[in-house]
């Protein structure tokens, strides 16, 4: 499916909702000849640059393709920085957390796959934020120890930009692979995105941060995914405003 096709289709149907509102106005045969000007420029409109599309991929390569961003890019942001944080942890931890890491960032993987293709079933960008917001920071919570704040800021603020910093590009990949699908609400699918994004973020932290502290895993390591999930949904609301503003539907 061609990134055009959205726009193409509203251009369509304003003609169209033009057409009805001159054919309900006036219905006389003295107004046929406008009314057969109207379907002519219809289809010229459709037939203008009709061109055969490449046909968009199942709903399953689709999904693996975004997971595999996510699993791709944590491990080789991870294993270039240094894999730290894995080694500190213990193998229950590890197993527990790269475990609810399979589940969040399937759930990310798969609302990006839906929001690419129309009919796939209801969003699940919200549903993958709510999962990734509220069982790492419980997981974290019952994995670790030590809620001091010295050092709060100074340790923190650091692997906050070093997980923005992989989650943009993860974030970019996964816009790339949206646009080459059929997006209809660019909100919903920001949202997942970012959300995707985030995850990709704090799989490097986990990797690769060795401060085990609580409160630092807790607020700084889960907020990578907040804010570029806040981030991804504020991108697609422009989108969607741009878009709409560019093609009125009435």
């Amino acid at each position: 499916m061609i990134p055009n096709d959205s726009r193409r289709e509203q251009e369509i149907d304003v003609l169209l909702n033009e057409f009805s509102r001159k054919a309900d106005q006036s219905r006389s045969a003295a107004d046929r000849p406008s009314g057969l000007h109207e379907t002519s420029r219809i289809e010229s409109v459709i037939l203008a640059d009709l061109q055969p599309v490449r046909p968009l991929a199942s709903f399953y390569i689709c999904f693996v393709r975004f997971a595999a961003i996510f699993a791709l890019l944590a491990m080789v942001s991870g294993s270039v920085l240094g894999l730290h944080g894995l080694h500190a942890l213990g193998s229950t931890q590890a197993a527990v957390i790269f475990a609810a890491f399979m589940i969040a960032a399937g759930l990310a993987a798969m609302a990006c796959a839906r929001a690419m293709r129309p009919a796939t079933g209801l969003p699940l960008g919200s549903t993958s934020l709510l999962f990734a917001a509220t069982s790492f920071p419980l997981l974290f919570a019952l994995l670790f120890r030590g809620y001091a704040t010295v050092d709060f800021f100074p340790e923190g603020i650091p692997c906050l930009r070093a997980g923005m910093l992989v989650a943009t590009p993860a974030g970019l990949f996964v816009a790339w692979l949206l646009r080459r699908g059929f997006v209809l609400q660019w909100k919903a699918a920001g949202l997942a995105a970012g959300t995707l994004a985030g995850l990709t973020g704090l799989g490097m932290l986990e990797l690769h941060c060795a401060n085990l502290k609580a409160i630092h895993v807790i607020v700084w390591h889960v907020a990578v995914v907040l804010v570029s999930a806040l981030l991804g949904a504020l991108l697609g609301w422009f989108a969607d405003r741009r878009s709409s503003a560019l093609y009125p539907t009435h």
